[in-house]
């Protein structure tokens, strides 16, 4: 069978295979002509080297743990009155020149000839070595078992074969405990094969025997059932295969059956063990390949690659030269473990290459990562569009909220896709839920939000209520799970929730903190985050009269600087913070009672944008004609404007909110514009100074700009404006239009 060694060949497979005698009972009775020509020499070698900073790179090895050297003397509704065969010998000997570092014959029980079958080694190691002395190739000898009925499900057992026709799952699971051993070398193998429809498959239920089922079963041929066996409490990790049969044509059927009109078969070669079927059909990703990982300096034999299945380092691929690799918080893939106390997050690294690649379209286009109890959508997902892209890393971090973890990369050419083994989390952790200490506190209590499960950090966000309700905003990222609040600016209420870092759809519950003894400040309604340079309406409101001042901080309420102030009492008002040279800053505003200090109320921080508004905000209300109109010259619409009836000289007031450095001035007139103008300011809004003056010629909806930046101080400090129109042109205008006036610091 095989003997024990570190390096030693266990059986060692003749170089020369064509050369070896058949078994007894072993013979070849497929027709020659419909069989791929064997080549000359081994080709087509898809061992590589993956995660290479890893102390020179994991090895990857990939193969085919599926073929029937015997086949079915009915199959595809066609009966014979012999079974197709082509001795094992042939089929090895095809496999090593067509490059496969591993392959694996399994023929049924229904068909198992004890008269050779049974003589088949478990395995043999190749004679030829590659440039690193190791095997080219490794071969089992296994079986394949029937479980069920109608239809039949199908397992593979390699190393101890398992002999089982049987509808009974205790049976099954009796059998694999029977040939299980916890060292790889003594054990059975299972790879549960094309899983059907209703997955019939199935764990024990007692803890013992559910453990070392788990153990035993190491692999499943990946198909769209592969997610429901994982949901089952399967350990597997995924396999492609050929499942090739010894066959005719006629088993096959179409498309083999297929004819040119000169009679020649469209598909001139048929499937047989030991051919990729990408030979066969001519396309790259016809088949794919089971793939392996062994750590680097282990050496590839016989004792390593069953100790690989067992630890699942396995993937599949549908390109054969493609493979992937990963690691989370130092566990390779096919890990599965229990975190530490204080083992909240974890941390990928996913390698992909491809031997050989080129930007020809072996690129990385794709990386997934999957919870099979949610297979509607990854969990995580990135895109990459560098043609260059052949070897990938990519690192990132998810918080173990699942129990399985399932990495899958994608490439362009046929869209080849490589799924690894998963991981395994024994212990999940909980989403993020929060509650309050208490949902309403006097101002001068400190309020504390709890945190309940999540990962190692938790972003916190805040929002106003009702319909004040302007947007989440960031807090900042805690890690602390006690997390209490300065009560100094907060407002009358708010809403509160925390947020994963790596994962933002994961969101907890939303709780509502009262302030009691604070006023009622809304929060301004801000659709982006406003300029440098513009004014933010706030408004406030409190059941009795106030005289209030105002204040703004920029540090979170370390300091505040107070803006303005306003000496009536009021049950309401409205100000407007003027958002000049606080820009880059989360801002919070805040309404203090002038009579009680301690009885105030603020806003939520909100961020003003760096970015300068060079115009400025302004107002007009009064106008020595039409004052109804002189709105209209600030509103920046220009189908409004203000108007003159006569040549009389009028004037048109405008009020900047406070002092400021004027540098440009642009006036838009309509249909009508004067023949002359002035322009004065004024810093308390009664005593004026003129600055500027000019004449026109007649020109509808004409713009006047002035250009102050060369006068003294680099332009005019205003807080008000004033702008004279005077005169008409006869037999043209009877007055003037002036539609919106613009000042730019």
């Amino acid at each position: 069978m095989f003997r024990r060694g570190s390096r030693s060949p266990w059986m060692m497979l003749a170089t020369v295979l064509s050369a070896s005698p058949g078994l007894a009972g072993d013979t070849t009775n497929v027709i020659s002509t419909d069989r791929y020509p064997l080549p000359a020499v081994r080709e087509s070698r898809y061992r590589h080297r993956i995660a290479t900073e890893l102390g020179g790179g994991w090895q990857t090895f990939v193969g085919d743990l599926h073929s029937h050297p015997r086949g079915h003397s009915e199959m595809g509704g066609v009966s014979l009155s012999y079974t197709p065969q082509i001795r094992r010998d042939e089929v090895l000997l095809s496999a090593f020149r067509h490059g496969y570092d591993f392959f694996g014959t399994s023929n049924h029980t229904s068909s198992w000839d004890n008269s050779y079958d049974e003589d088949d080694p478990v395995g043999q190691v190749s004679l030829e070595q590659d440039a690193n002395g190791q095997p080219e190739m490794l071969t089992l000898g296994g079986m394949e078992s029937h479980l069920g009925s109608d239809p039949e499900h199908h397992f593979n057992t390699f190393n101890r074969r398992i002999r089982f026709n049987s509808n009974s799952l205790w049976n099954w699971h009796h059998e694999i405990l029977n040939h299980y051993s916890t060292d790889p070398l003594q054990s059975t193998h299972v790879q549960l094969n094309h899983p059907n429809e209703d997955v019939f498959f199935a764990l024990p239920t007692e803890p013992d025997r559910r453990r070392n089922v788990r153990d035993a079963v190491e692999l499943a041929e990946y198909n769209d059932r592969y997610f429901e066996l994982l949901r089952r409490g399967f350990r597997v990790a995924p396999a492609s295969n050929t499942d090739s049969h010894a066959t005719t044509r006629a088993q096959l059927g179409e498309p083999f059956t297929f004819q040119h009109p000169n009679g020649a078969w469209v598909l001139p070669y048929i499937d047989e063990p030991g051919v990729p079927r990408e030979k066969i059909h001519g396309r790259d990703t016809a088949q794919g390949r089971t793939g392996i990982v062994l750590p680097p300096g282990e050496w590839f034999d016989y004792g390593n690659f069953l100790r690989a299945l067992r630890n699942r380092w396995v993937y599949r691929t549908a390109l054969p030269p493609a493979s992937g690799f990963f690691m989370v918080n130092g566990r390779t893939m096919g890990s599965e473990f229990s975190l530490a106390p204080a083992e909240r997050r974890l941390d990928f690294t996913v390698w992909g290459t491809t031997k050989d690649g080129t930007g020809g379209g072996n690129n990385w286009t794709s990386l997934k990562v999957w919870n099979p109890f949610q297979p509607g959508a990854p969990i995580k997902e990135f895109t990459y569009t560098d043609p260059g892209l052949i070897d990938l890393k990519q690192v990132f971090s998810l918080t173990p909220y699942e129990s399985i973890y399932v990495v899958t990369i994608n490439q362009a050419w046929e869209n080849a896709e490589v799924t690894m083994a998963p991981i395994w989390v024994q212990n999940p952790v909980a989403k993020p839920t929060i509650t309050l200490e208490s949902s309403a506190v006097p101002r001068h209590a400190v309020p504390v939000i709890f945190v309940n499960g999540g990962g190692d950090s938790v972003v916190l966000q805040h929002a106003r209520t009702g319909t004040d309700f302007n947007g989440w905003r960031t807090v900042g990222t805690v890690s602390n799970f006690f997390i209490p609040l300065d009560p100094g600016v907060l407002p009358t209420t708010s809403q509160w929730r925390v947020v994963d870092p790596h994962q933002p759809e994961v969101v907890s519950n939303t709780v509502t903190l009262t302030v009691n003894n604070g006023m009622d400040v809304r929060q301004p309604h801000l659709p982006t985050p406003p300029l440098d340079g513009v004014n933010v309406q706030l408004s406030w409101t409190n059941p009795t009269p106030l005289a209030v001042d105002y204040y703004a901080s920029r540090d979170n309420g370390a300091t505040w600087t107070k803006l303005a102030e306003s000496i009536n009492s009021t049950t309401s008002a409205y100000w407007s913070f003027y958002t000049g040279g606080w820009g880059g800053s989360n801002v919070i505003l805040k309404v203090v009672d002038r009579a009680d200090p301690g009885h105030f109320g603020v806003t939520l921080p909100f961020f003003v944008s760096p970015e300068v508004q060079l115009k400025i905000p302004a107002t007009s209300s009064n106008a020595t004609v039409n004052a109804i109109a002189a709105f209209t010259v600030t509103d920046s619409d220009l189908g409004s404007c203000w108007w003159t009836t006569s040549g009389n000289e009028q004037s048109v007031y405008i009020d900047l909110g406070q002092e400021h450095l004027v540098k440009r001035m642009e006036v838009l007139f309509g249909s009508e514009n004067p023949p002359s103008w002035y322009m004065g300011t004024s810093h308390n809004g009664s005593t004026w100074s003129m600055h500027d003056s000019g004449s026109l010629s007649y020109s509808p909806n004409q713009t006047l700009m002035k250009d102050y930046t060369n006068r003294t101080g680099g332009g005019l400090t205003a807080r008000y404006i004033r702008f004279y129109v005077a005169g008409n042109f006869p037999g043209l205008t009877s007055g003037s239009r002036v539609c919106d006036i613009r000042l730019y610091r």
